[in-house]
C-alpha cells in the first residue's frame, strides 16, 4: 500500500517537519490538517491544508504525525484521529542518532542532531528539537516537548505532558511530574511536583503573577 504523510499543523513547526519528513526521503507527503485554512499563505509550499484534524476521517493509506509544539495541544488534535483508526509515523532526521537498545513510540519526532544514549525509553508522541541530548536510563513519558539545545542527564525520569524550553538542563536522577513546563536555561534537581512552571538554577518554582 503506498502510504502518504499527512502533517497535523501547518505553523511553523509544521513546517519544520515537513523538511525532516523530506530529508528522510521515505514519506510521500499529502497535506497538512490545519483549521487555520489561511496558515500557509504566501509560503510557496506545494502542500496544502486538506482538512480539519477534529474532522477529518482517515482512509486507506493515510499515516500521519502531530506537528505541534503544545503536549496538551497534541493530544486533543491527535486523539480523534486515533479513535478514528488513524496510525501515526514516527520521524527520526537521519542527522539524528540513536542507539539500538533505546526504544521511541509512535508518533515521535527527531529533529536534526538529536542524540539519544542506550537504554532510553521514550514514550508515545514526543518531540525532541535540535541539539536535544538524552543520556542512558532516562525516561521520558508521553507528548512531552522537549526543545532544542536540552540536555536530560542518565536517570531522569520525566512525566507525560511536559514541556522542556530551550538550552535546559535535567540533571541525573530528577524526577519532573506529568504536565511541568520547565522554562529556558534552567537546571533541574530532585524532584518536581505535577502542574508547575519551574525556571532558574537550581529550577524553582515561578509564576507570572
Amino acid at each position: 500500500m503506498n502510504q502518504r504523510l499527512i502533517i497535523i499543523g501547518a505553523g511553523g513547526f509544521g513546517r519544520e517537519v515537513m523538511v525532516y519528513a523530506e530529508d528522510c526521503g521515505t514519506f510521500n507527503l499529502k497535506g497538512f490538517l490545519d483549521s487555520r485554512t489561511h496558515i500557509l499563505d504566501g509560503y510557496g509550499r506545494s502542500l496544502g491544508i486538506i482538512g480539519d484534524p477534529l474532522t477529518y476521517q482517515p482512509v486507506p493509506g493515510d499515516i500521519f504525525i502531530c506537528a505541534l509544539g503544545s503536549p496538551a495541544e497534541r493530544r486533543t488534535y491527535a486523539q480523534p484521529i486515533l479513535e478514528r483508526g488513524g496510525v501515526f509515523a514516527t520521524i527520526r532526521h537521519p542527522k539524528s542518532a540513536m542507539t539500538i537498545y533505546s526504544t521511541l513510540g509512535q508518533g515521535c519526532i527527531l529533529a536534526p542532531h538529536v542524540g539519544i544514549s542506550c537504554d532510553v525509553r521514550i514514550g508515545n508522541f514526543v518531540s525532541l528539537n535540535e541539539y536535544a541530548i538524552v543520556g542512558h536510563d532516562a525516561r521520558i513519558g508521553d507528548w512531552c516537548q522537549i526543545n532544542g539545545h536540552v540536555t536530560i542527564a542518565g536517570g531522569a525520569e520525566i512525566g507525560p505532558l511536559v514541556t522542556i524550553h530551550p538550552n535546559s538542563v535535567v540533571l541525573s536522577g530528577a524526577r519532573i511530574g506529568e504536565g511541568v513546563t520547565v522554562g529556558a536555561g534552567s537546571v533541574v534537581a530532585g524532584r518536581i511536583p505535577a502542574g508547575v512552571t519551574v525556571m532558574g538554577n537550581p529550577a524553582r518554582r515561578f509564576s507570572y503573577k
